[in-house]
């Protein structure tokens, strides 16, 4: 029997440019540049990669995590980063290489996913896409007093995109606040799941709540109306990153 073990790559990657991490048919994605770099690193016709979930057109990450089994025994490590960074655009760069049991699984062993979302309050040429520009300022006390009833474990299909068919709309959130910084603001929100467009649409019903079209109270009846059309519009994608993604058995980065 032929082995092939598994390893996970940590990788980073401005969403700009791609439609999304996931393959797609006529549009360049994230999951498309490194399968080809792995293909031309390892000298093989194919391989496929798994990642921890998927991200929409212009959604960033500082952390990322995706497996693939190797066509070899011998170990990789260090060389095979080195080498994927050359081939990649400069848009993706590899992390680090982590070997791992068989049985893990990127998507589905993760145990917590983190996400910042970074909004500036002046135009500024160097955090084109990468930031979004409100220049109104935001009541932090009201945002983070509206984002204390999203604590726990409940229903949050006010939150998803409309259409979209989970098995399930219920998410355990276990921090969600908001922090005023030398630039403007950042929500930071940790989740053991999340539906698609979720942080995008908290963090619109937000800004509503931080420019006091409505009261903190509001975020109580978004989420107990589970209707979408209750929620704000949903923030745009260049000021979200996927910031971390916890594993059992990976040690956490100081």
């Amino acid at each position: 029997m032929e082995i092939h073990p598994r390893y996970f790559l940590e990788i980073a990657f401005n969403g700009t440019p791609y439609r999304g991490w996931q393959l797609q048919p006529d549009a360049p994605s994230v999951q498309a540049e490194v399968e080809k770099a792995l293909r031309f690193a390892l000298h093989q016709q194919r391989v496929v990669v798994v990642g921890c979930g998927r991200t929409d057109t212009g959604v960033h990450a500082s952390s990322y995590w995706l497996h693939f089994d190797a066509p070899t025994t011998e170990p990789l490590g260090e060389r095979l980063v080195s080498s994927l960074n050359a081939l990649l655009p400069e848009s993706i760069a590899v992390k680090r290489i982590l070997s791992v049991a068989d049985d893990a699984h990127a998507r589905f062993s993760a145990t917590e996913r983190g996400y910042v979302y970074r909004i500036i309050r002046h135009k500024n040429p160097f955090q084109v896409d990468l930031a979004h520009e409100l220049r109104p300022p935001l009541d932090v006390e009201a945002m983070n007093a509206a984002c204390a009833c999203l604590i726990g474990q409940q229903d949050f299909s006010s939150f998803q995109r409309t259409g979209s068919d989970n098995r399930t709309s219920i998410c355990d959130v276990r921090h969600a606040r908001w922090e005023a910084t030398a630039e403007g603001y950042t929500f930071t929100i940790r989740a053991d799941r999340y539906l698609r467009n979720m942080v995008r649409a908290i963090v619109g019903t937000c800004m509503v709540i931080g420019r006091g079209q409505k009261p903190p109270e509001h975020m109580k009846a978004v989420l107990d109306a589970r209707d979408r059309s209750a929620a704000g519009r949903s923030a745009p994608a260049r000021g979200l990153y996927l910031d971390h993604v916890v594993y059992p058995f990976i040690p956490a980065r100081p």
